[in-house]
């Protein structure tokens, strides 16, 4: 207890002292800082700018105005740009193999002339032979060339000893074959089939000689036996022109189509 009372007693000077120094520290302290806020408007640290360089350019002078045009009647040509001028290359158009139909001349007759004497006597002119022609040869052929060779083949060329070569036929469209008839009638229509409105199709494959006869006749597509009878014998008796390929007569064949249509 008597501890405790000591404890607790009243010290004045103990308070006082504590006084002193709390002021003296606030005034220490707001000295500190006061010096540090004077200090740092007083000493300004100076920063130095980056060096920069800078280079002056001056702009290129403008080209120099164009001379002025010569006066009016100075003599001075002004040259003018002549253009190139296109060529035009003509296209040229092969023209395809024509076939020209020969002309069908009469040979000229030699005429022998001699002088008559009154000491020789006229000799009896030979009678002619039946079917001849006026101008013919002696012991030809009849229906021959007049102008050819005695012996000769038919179908020959006129002037010349060799027999003709064999020569494959050249095959021509139907519409350029059936042109090259010259005569002939065309296939009759049997009377027995002409009804009932029936329609018949013959088609056959005809092949001429370079005389213009006809060689042979294939049919290649039947209708009636009737009908392919009459095509047969009206097509064996055509006559073609001649069909001329570089200056020579060529046999050729073409595919022919007749068409029949009956009366209803």
């Amino acid at each position: 207890m008597a501890f405790e009372a000591y404890r607790n007693q009243a010290r004045p000077g103990a308070t006082r002292v504590r006084r002193v120094m709390f002021l003296v520290a606030a005034l220490l302290h707001g000295g500190i800082i006061s010096g540090g806020v004077a200090y740092s408007y007083w000493h300004v640290d100076e920063l130095t700018p980056p060096t920069l360089r800078v280079t002056f350019i001056s702009a290129a002078p403008p080209p120099p105005p164009p001379p002025p045009p010569p006066p009016a009647g100075s003599g001075v040509k002004k040259k003018v740009a002549l253009k190139p001028k296109a060529v035009e290359i003509p296209i040229v158009t092969p023209k395809p193999t024509e076939i020209v139909q020969p002309r069908e001349r009469p040979a000229p007759v030699k005429k022998t002339f001699r002088q008559h004497t009154d000491e020789e006597e006229e000799e009896d002119e030979p009678a002619g032979v039946k079917g001849g022609v006026k101008g013919g040869v002696s012991g030809g052929t009849i229906g021959g060339t007049i102008g050819g060779t005695v012996g000769g083949t038919p179908g020959g060329v006129v002037g010349s000893t060799a027999a003709p070569a064999l020569v494959a036929p050249k095959f021509l469209p139907p519409m350029m074959g059936a042109l090259q008839k010259e005569s002939g009638d065309d296939p009759s229509f049997p009377p027995s089939l002409n009804h009932g409105g029936v329609e018949y199709l013959v088609q056959a494959k005809i092949c001429v000689s370079r005389a213009g006869t006809v060689d042979s006749v294939l049919l290649m597509k039947h209708a009636d036996a009737l009908l392919d009878a009459s095509v047969l014998n009206a097509v064996k008796k055509w006559r073609f022109r001649p069909l001329v390929a570089n200056g020579n007569a060529v046999p050729f064949c073409y595919f022919g189509r007749f068409e029949f249509k009956s009366h209803l």
